[in-house]
């Protein structure tokens, strides 16, 4: 039930995405990107649909968390990149290749093949001690500012590279944090999750991975941010999920299926950010429409 509600909530991040998306892309046809352009967006249907799809995404997150180990949950959420070109696809228009199909069934077979292997399962967020909670948070947060640091001082590619793995790195540390409230509000409710302090770092930390999550966006190529972006946040979640909060995965010779499910998985998140009709979806309003090559426009 946990894989079939993360599940979900990556169909829904891709059809709010791919929903805001096109309200931009017609407010920009229209009205152009005067300052009005943004007022005239939000008042569109399927910005305002879109969010609230988004809204019901976030919840089937949060009850994925509840249900199941956070080292199972996360890595499921790689799969909202096929979600956003094949729902791109279907309402923005344009041509999918033999290409990006097989390259959508390399990434399924990764998933299915690393999950099947590890079969991550247990932990407890609030039982891992305050030791570990303290030394995780610290070790994390240092290696979102050296990131972050890496990208200020690059240029192109390295800025925007290194600011997609900071977003993935602060986006998975959100879903650790989740994760600890989901399991206080199933012990005592909401007075569990106030009383549990994890839950206010969610106030810092929530910010600072929205705000790299826009400048990896900004800072160039889609084929340079979108491999940190996807991959950090599983990365780091089933690191903290194994190393910190105690889940418990299959040992032996089923780790070698475990690497290389995630090796499929990992290859097909970089062949598919080179993908012309992800780009052309990302890039300028309409060049996803009956084009197969990449817009020159950064991201925006």
């Amino acid at each position: 039930m946990a894989v079939v509600l993360v599940l979900l909530a990556c169909l829904g991040n891709a059809l709010a995405l791919t929903l805001q998306r096109k309200a931009a892309q017609d407010s920009a046809r229209q009205r152009g990107r005067s300052a009005g352009s943004l007022r005239d967006m939000v008042r569109r249907p399927p910005w305002l649909f879109g969010t609230a799809i988004f809204v019901g995404a976030v919840l089937c997150q949060v009850l994925a968390l509840q249900l199941g180990s956070i080292s199972l949950v996360q890595p499921v959420l790689v799969m909202e990149l096929p979600f956003t070109l094949l729902v791109g696809w279907w309402i923005l228009g344009g041509a999918l290749r033999p290409y990006e199909w097989s390259v959508v069934g390399l990434m399924s077979v990764g998933l299915v093949v690393m999950l099947a292997s590890l079969r991550p399962h247990g932990g407890d967020a609030l039982a891992a001690g305050n030791l570990r909670w303290i030394l995780g948070t610290l070790v994390t947060l240092l290696a979102l500012g050296v990131c972050v640091a890496i990208a200020r001082s690059s240029r192109a590619v390295g800025k925007a590279a290194f600011f997609g793995i900071a977003a993935g790195v602060g986006s998975g540390f959100v879903a650790v944090i989740i994760k600890a409230m989901a399991d206080a509000l199933a012990v005592g409710g909401l007075g569990e999750v106030f009383a549990t302090w994890q839950s206010y770092l969610l106030i810092p930390v929530a910010p600072v991975a929205f705000w790299t999550l826009q400048s990896g966006l900004r800072a160039g190529r889609l084929l340079a941010s979108q491999p940190g972006l996807t991959l950090g946040n599983p990365i780091l979640a089933f690191l903290w999920g194994v190393g910190l909060l105690g889940e418990q995965v299959a040992g032996g010779l089923w780790v070698l299926g475990g690497v290389l499910g995630a090796l499929l998985l990992t290859v097909g998140v970089f062949l598919l950010a080179r993908s012309p009709v992800l780009a052309a979806q990302e890039g300028t309003p309409g060049a996803g429409r009956g084009s197969t090559t990449p817009s020159r426009a950064p991201l925006q």
